[in-house]
């Protein structure tokens, strides 16, 4: 069960009417980085995409999430403000893919 705890060090977003892969249709993409190479890969996908699984290859040093696009603002806004994020990517449990925060003080408050 090979699993793995990254923290994230860049991101990239795409942003289209419809971006499509592996037969699946998306609004946004999020490309996540990990200074070891690790990507995590999050879709955004249409109302009228087909469902398409959650992945992880630890030979590529891959994984990926397919996200109703509705959330895309919750992810956005925790790659502007928050710190340290980290990439959480699972073989057997894909569907536990993620994006976390590192552990932040109570009461921390926003800046």
């Amino acid at each position: 069960m090979p699993t793995v705890t990254v923290p994230l060090s860049t991101y990239q977003v795409t942003l289209g009417r419809q971006i499509e892969a592996s037969g699946g249709k998306f609004y946004a993409l999020i490309a996540c980085t990990a200074s070891d190479g690790h990507q995590y890969l999050i879709y955004f996908t249409r109302p009228d995409s087909i469902a398409l699984a959650n992945f992880y290859n630890p030979a590529i040093k891959r994984g990926g999430a397919f996200i109703p696009y509705d959330l895309y603002p919750t992810y956005i806004d925790l790659l502007r403000n928050e710190k340290p994020l980290n990439i959480y990517l699972n073989t057997d449990k894909p569907e536990w893919n993620q994006l976390l925060t590192g552990n932040e003080p109570v009461g921390e408050g926003e800046h």
